[in-house]
């Protein structure tokens, strides 16, 4: 399910900036979660990218943070304990999962869709993407890794956009922010997406 090509595409699609990946930390914090290994192309994504946003659209979820709840970098401990209630509270016969422990979340998108992986398999390289679409409040499991459903939703490459927030379906030249370069220029008084100066009230 996950081919070293398909990083090779995400990085021609999406280069990383020069102050990217390399995030600290493991996944032992995620024990309470049922983990004890993550998907190796999250893992690769983690070395060369890090925790981040796609043009403010697409957060990706870095493994624990230590920073607590609500406060930068998002993590997946935090994310999946909001899918998982999700789960609870509209799941789907389409996903085929028993149980939301089965469900582990590594991103959320501007239109509030939670991305996540079916970690109910034992090997997390086998985990397909299942997503919750809050327009269309309903689960859909896609067979292929997370960084092939990213590169999937660039290149259009599904037969319907798997999220509600247009603004990535078809998306040529992406741009990735790591977290803490987003809060760096944010800190220094600029946009970090729009590259305009901050105004201060």
């Amino acid at each position: 399910m996950i081919s070293s090509s398909d990083m090779t595409r995400l990085r021609e699609i999406m280069p990383p900036h020069a102050s990217a990946g390399d995030e600290p930390g493991g996944f032992g914090g995620l024990f309470p979660l049922g983990v004890t290994s993550l998907p190796s192309d999250y893992l690769e994504f983690m070395r060369i990218y890090g925790g981040g946003a796609v043009d403010d659209a697409l957060v990706v979820a870095v493994p624990k943070a230590s920073s607590g709840i609500g406060v930068p970098p998002i993590d997946i401990f935090e994310m999946t304990s909001d899918a998982r209630l999700m789960w609870d509270r509209e799941m789907s016969e389409d996903v085929n999962l028993e149980s939301s422990s089965g469900v582990l979340s590594w991103g959320i998108t501007s239109s509030s869709d939670i991305l996540c992986w079916d970690a109910s398999l034992d090997d997390p390289d086998s985990w397909p993407v299942v997503v919750f679409n809050r327009g269309r409040a309903s689960w859909r499991r896609y067979e292929c890794g997370m960084v092939k459903f990213i590169v999937g939703i660039f290149c259009r490459e599904f037969d319907d956009i798997p999220i509600g927030e247009v603004s990535l379906w078809g998306n040529a030249s992406p741009r990735f922010l790591n977290w803490r370069e987003e809060i760096r220029l944010f800190e220094s008084g600029v946009s970090p997406w729009t590259g305009r100066p901050i105004p201060s009230f």
